[in-house]
Parts: C-alpha cells; structure tokens; sequence
C-alpha cells in the first residue's frame, strides 16, 4: 500500500532492465511466448496470459536487460528479443498504442447479437 501512496499513479512495476520503479503505464509488459518457445513478446495490452516482466520503452534498458541475461530469469528461460526489439525500434509511442488498445473495432464480449 505505501508503494502506491508513493508514486500515487497506480501499481508499481520494476523494469528488468535499469531496476528502477515506475508506473504500469511507464512501462511495457512482455511475456513469453509458452509452449516452450523461447521467444518474448510484448504486451501491447497487457491482458495475456502467464507470468509478466517489465521494460521501459527504451533501447538502454533493453540492452541492460539482455546483458543482464534478465530475460531469462524473468520469464522462466524465454531469450529470443527480436520481438521486444521491432517493437521498440518500430518508434510507436506507448501512449499511442494505449489508446488504440483501449478501444476495439468489435466489442469483445460477443453480446452484440
């Protein structure tokens, strides 16, 4: 309760990059790909399944993260970053891909019939 008190925007999250704490929405969610796969994808609205690492939308921390091997520990032997860096090199702002998140083509719970 006194981390959200601290930062007063919500849950708190620590990158696996720089280590340092910051808001959900200062952070993107990754997860890794199950089935054994070892790839890592981004998880533009943070809704899917399975244990979640967090990154800060920077190359800095994303080259942290992978020197750290952070990957790996995170997300139970997931290493394959490619995604996590088109993502990041693609230059979407977080903020965008938030709002086109937040509002789907067709509502999601099938009830429009």
């Amino acid at each position: 309760m006194a981390e959200l008190l601290e930062h007063g925007h919500g849950p708190v999250r620590t990158c696996i990059g720089c280590r340092k704490q910051g808001s959900r929405s200062e952070l993107v969610r990754l997860v890794a790909q199950g089935s054994g796969s070892p790839a890592v994808l981004v998880d533009e609205r943070r809704r899917m399944a399975g244990r979640g690492a967090w990154l800060h939308p920077s190359e800095k921390c994303l080259a942290l993260a992978i020197k750290r091997r952070a990957f790996g520990r995170a997300l139970a032997g997931a290493s394959d970053t490619g995604a996590v860096e088109r993502y990041l090199m693609s230059g979407t702002p977080l903020v965008e891909a938030q709002a086109a998140a937040g509002k789907p083509s067709k509502p999601e719970s099938g009830s429009e019939n």
